[in-house]
């Protein structure tokens, strides 16, 4: 017997409640907008924090001058 992604339990494994199953199975682009929404806004979040991690380096601390009447 083939498993097939239609019918009435097309969806049910996500979860879902039976209403947004029930919306799923008619409009699937739903489904598929959600993930690419999702994905993209993971790769913004993952692009961020490399540029924090790239540009977030330790500054060289200025050097001190010495103080007026020292000898060198």
């Amino acid at each position: 017997m083939a498993v097939t992604f239609t019918g009435p339990e097309a969806f049910k494994f996500l979860g879902f409640t039976p209403k947004a199953t029930d919306v799923l199975q008619r409009n699937p682009t739903y489904l598929v907008i959600l993930l690419i929404v999702l994905i993209g806004l993971i790769g913004i979040g993952l692009l961020a924090f490399t540029i924090h991690l790239i540009t977030n380096k330790d500054k060289p601390k200025p050097q001190k001058a010495p103080p007026r009447g020292a000898k060198k």
